[in-house]
């Protein structure tokens, strides 16, 4: 079976880690056969894979870019990425084991005993949308660009003595480190519902600390308008000069609220519930290597229109007929 990523416009840390982390948790388990595909790190639930190809799903969660997958034969659930992505399948919540990226200290990810940075991880559409990279020299934190090798991610991540992240997998990453972190809300609206979701696996409550778009091309993306094909369209033709405008007074700001944030409180999960969430998920690892076609899921195939992911606020996922 082929080792499923969701590639886009530019490189991104989360959907980079497959390629680092299943190859070790499954040494000669992946080929290039795609009558079969293995969906592990990253919001890919959803149905845009092939419906006759066999999908075995370990940790992957639901993000509401895509309609909803209707549920067949075809999809063997070993788990999902968290109790959220389950009920909006019509699974037990219990098959919400986590983000396999919390297994990274199983494939001998640690971070170091002296640590003094303070990083900061955009999400990886910001770092081309915005001026992150300016901001975080004037606010005096380490960038860490999402759009680099996951394993020099990994080792970045790894020196700070805390991380402020607008990427999910890098507050993941550094919470499976033991790196203190700091949750920044994306920017992005769309991007916010699934840090619930792989919070809940983990009985977390993310206190998420807001930023302000660091250039003006970031904050017209996140108006209404950008969503509609003539929003679209006046984006792709300005969006150099968009990204040009204002840029010192955006840049300062948002470097002010950089050290802001940068002096907060930190959080990290418990050692009880990672644990917890991480041997649950090798014990699924090997049963799953030794029957991988055979799932944890029982579930029952349910009638229900397309539906797309609307987001009211930051706590739920809310289905919105589009049929």
């Amino acid at each position: 079976m082929i080792l499923y990523q969701w590639v886009g416009h530019a490189p991104n840390f989360g959907d980079g880690l497959n390629d680092l982390l299943w190859p070790k948790l499954l040494p000669d388990f992946f080929d290039t056969d795609p009558s079969a595909r293995f969906l592990g790190i990253g919001s890919v639930l959803d149905s845009r894979h092939d419906g006759v190809a066999a999908k075995l799903v370990a940790g992957a969660g639901y993000g509401g870019y895509e309609t909803l997958p209707a549920l067949d034969p075809t999809w063997i659930i070993h788990w999902v990425r968290g109790p959220r992505t389950a009920r909006m399948l019509g699974l037990d919540p219990d098959i919400g084991l986590g983000d396999p990226a919390s297994l990274l200290p199983v494939i001998g990810a640690r971070a170091q005993d002296d640590r003094t940075l303070i990083g900061f991880m955009p999400h990886f559409e910001s770092m081309t949308r915005g001026h992150w990279d300016e901001a975080a020299r004037a606010a005096g934190l380490c960038l860490i660009d999402p759009r680099g090798d996951p394993a020099a991610i990994i080792g970045a991540i790894g020196r700070c003595r805390v991380l402020l992240s607008e990427a999910m997998h890098g507050v993941i990453a550094a919470d499976a480190l033991r790196v203190p972190w700091i949750a920044v809300r994306p920017l992005m609206p769309t991007h916010r519902p699934k840090w619930l979701d792989w919070a809940e696996s983990l009985n977390l409550r993310i206190i998420f600390r807001h930023l302000p778009p660091s250039s003006l091309l970031e904050h017209a993306t996140r108006l209404p308008m950008a969503g509609r094909r003539p929003g679209r369209f006046l984006l792709a033709s300005q969006g150099p000069r968009l990204h040009a405008a204002g840029r010192t007074r955006l840049i300062d700001r948002a470097a002010t609220v950089l050290r802001r944030i940068a002096a907060l409180p930190a959080q990290l999960s418990s050692e009880r519930d990672l644990d917890r969430c991480q041997d649950r998920m090798r014990e699924r690892i090997v049963i799953l290597r030794r029957t991988p076609f055979r799932g944890a899921a029982r579930f029952q195939i349910l009638s229900r229109r397309p539906s797309l992911l609307r987001v009211e606020d930051e706590f739920a996922y809310h289905p919105a007929s589009i049929g």
